[in-house]
């Protein structure tokens, strides 16, 4: 007799749950598992029935690249252990993903910690090979899922077409590990949540962050993201990047919240670009508006600093509420934050648009709390708008600032009250 772990029993429970709550249910092998798996599954899914289980058979499914377009109110449940892998040598084309929803609607997928895995050592070539891929689609669930090795990223939300985006995403308990390009990119989406979920050791290309929030173009949306109670962790380069140079002043403004989330140990030390736990960026000649709040969040363990920008301080306000950055900066070769100018060679306008209220930070190493690298040009003629209350616990005698081809007799409503205490 087989004894299942109190885990197993949990989602297994709610697998019954789940399946009791709807009536018009079948297992997708009944559509043939033993002669077309991924003809079965597209049959399943193109049925009259409202629940599809990918049940668990002897062997894993394995699925080539998988395209859903117009499906509606369909509820797909993983049977407890099931495994869903890429099937080997079925993705030549570097930007086929193993399960595209294209113009779909009213999807959920319960994955009670199945896993879904691809082959990225196999993908020499191509950074678009994502493990669930949602385009211009709306009233997405995903809860209680695993994703693995990706050749692209393990969860993609974008639009299809100039202006268009995904909407209404809830993603609660996802595991994206070892993806090669990112653990979840956001490029156009409205009213996403995203809970309670790991994003952990990014490999592959660039950039290698765990989350990646960037639009192609201005006529994308990032309106109401929320990300709560996530950990950002081991990836190849920082554990958020807000990567939004693309969007400008005509664009919808953007709205993205951070709540109770942990970002340890990101950017490795071989990687080309700048080392940081968070990235922050904005377009250097028109800047989108809106704003982004880090609220209640730790940075933890971490080699480098807080974060680095060449932000505008006329694009989004940026804010750290009741934040923690503790055993950060241990390499001492970067400062806990660190600002650039935007442009080296053109007047492009202020940098900054920060406040910090009531942060904390623990650090042992010699930096100061802020660098601002100027130009020789002077094309940074205003560090602007950067306030708040900060209690840094560390080494005593080391600058709060430090500038570099710039005057801080230039500054402008820069007001940060620092308090430094002695280990």
């Amino acid at each position: 007799m087989r004894i299942l772990n109190s885990k197993k029993l949990f989602f297994y429970g709610m697998f019954l749950l789940n399946l009791a709550s709807y009536g018009q249910a079948i297992k997708a092998s009944s559509f043939g598992f033993t002669t077309d798996q991924a003809k079965a599954l597209k049959l399943a899914l193109n049925s009259q029935y409202d629940t599809i289980i990918i049940d668990k058979q002897d062997k894993v499914w394995s699925l080539p690249p998988m395209v859903f377009r117009g499906i509606k109110n369909k509820v797909i449940i993983l049977e407890p252990d099931t495994e869903v892998y890429a099937k080997k040598g079925a993705f030549a084309k570097t930007n086929a993903s193993l399960f595209s929803f294209v113009h779909c609607e009213n999807i959920q997928i319960y994955g009670n910690m199945g896993l879904v895995c691809m082959n990225k050592e196999e993908y020499v070539d191509g950074e678009w090979r994502h493990a669930i891929s949602l385009r211009a689609s709306k009233k997405i669930k995903i809860q209680d899922l695993r994703i693995r090795d990706s050749g692209g990223d393990g969860i993609y939300i974008a639009g299809f077409g100039k202006g268009t985006y995904s909407e209404d995403i809830y993603i609660d308990n996802l595991r994206s590990d070892n993806n090669k390009r990112q653990g979840l990119s956001i490029i156009s989406g409205k009213n996403i949540t995203i809970k309670n979920s790991t994003f952990a050791d990014t490999r592959g290309t660039l950039p290698g962050a765990g989350l990646d929030i960037e639009p192609n173009n201005e006529h994308d949306v990032i309106s109401n993201i929320n990300v709560e109670n996530c950990v950002f962790k081991n990836n190849y380069h920082s554990g958020i990047m807000l990567a939004l140079g693309r969007l400008t002043a005509n664009s919808s403004p953007v709205s993205i919240y951070f709540k109770d989330c942990i970002l340890s140990n990101n950017h490795a030390k071989d990687h080309p670009k700048t080392s940081a736990e968070l990235i922050i960026g904005s377009n250097m000649k028109s800047p989108v508006k809106g704003e982004v709040v880090f609220e209640s969040c730790t940075f933890e363990d971490s080699k480098w600093g807080l974060f680095y920008s060449r932000k505008r301080a006329d694009a989004y306000k940026v804010s750290f509420n009741n934040c923690v950055a503790k055993r950060i900066c241990t390499d001492g070769s970067w400062p806990v934050v660190f600002l650039e100018v935007p442009n080296y060679r053109e007047l492009t306008g202020p940098l900054g648009g920060y406040e910090f209220n009531n942060m904390y930070l623990e650090y042992s190493t010699d930096v100061p709390f802020m660098v601002v690298r100027g130009s020789r040009l002077g094309t940074l003629k205003h560090l602007k708008d950067i306030k708040g209350d900060i209690t840094i616990q560390g080494l005593a005698d080391i600058k709060d600032f430090k500038y570099i081809n710039y005057d801080p007799k230039n500054n402008l409503d820069v007001d940060l009250e620092i308090i430094r205490k002695v280990r």
